[in-house]
């Protein structure tokens, strides 16, 4: 885990549960397919989002098409000018690069972003695998919008900076 991650982790606004899925994955600790596979038990060969590639925590939450596109509509939605992160990045060294690149009345929601779109984007990969659920983009697209709101109700203010003027969340 490089040295910032925590900062990113542990010092910003978001549920326990997802900074500890957060912690996890930084340690690949998360039940993808590539760890499932390293413990010799079952697991789907390809990823439940894209059916392109073999399941990393990488390739889900960066290295996806459907994670990319996802990324795309979010930051575009949220009149963010950094683009998402790309397949060269880590998590971290996008967020390092996209928090310099943005306002400093903006970062905190930057920051509230870089941990909710990836948690959204691993709740909708469970839904796939545990539920049967079919991947749509504009589905969680929607999904992440709406906790966006329900996390800056409940007190992620740098969220409040960024959501577009349509959303009310006095």
């Amino acid at each position: 885990m490089t040295c910032f991650s925590w900062k990113l982790i542990w010092k910003n606004w978001a549920p326990p549960r997802v900074k500890f899925f957060h912690w996890l994955a930084s340690q690949d600790r998360c039940w993808t397919a590539d760890r499932l596979a390293r413990r010799g038990l079952q697991h789907q060969p390809r990823c439940p989002l894209c059916d392109q590639a073999p399941e990393t925590m990488r390739h889900l939450l960066l290295e996806c098409p459907f994670a990319r596109q996802t990324w795309h509509e979010i930051l575009s939605w949220l009149r963010m000018t950094t683009a998402g992160p790309s397949h060269e990045d880590s998590l971290m060294d996008w967020w390092l690069q996209a928090r310099q690149n943005t306002p400093t009345l903006m970062r905190k929601g930057l920051a509230s972003i870089a941990l909710l779109t990836p948690w959204m984007i691993w709740k909708q990969r469970n839904e796939c695998i545990f539920e049967g659920a079919q991947p749509l983009v504009q589905v969680l697209v929607s999904k992440i919008k709406e906790e966006a709101e329900q996390w800056a109700r409940a007190g992620a203010h740098g969220l409040r900076v960024i959501l577009p003027p349509t959303w009310d969340v006095h």
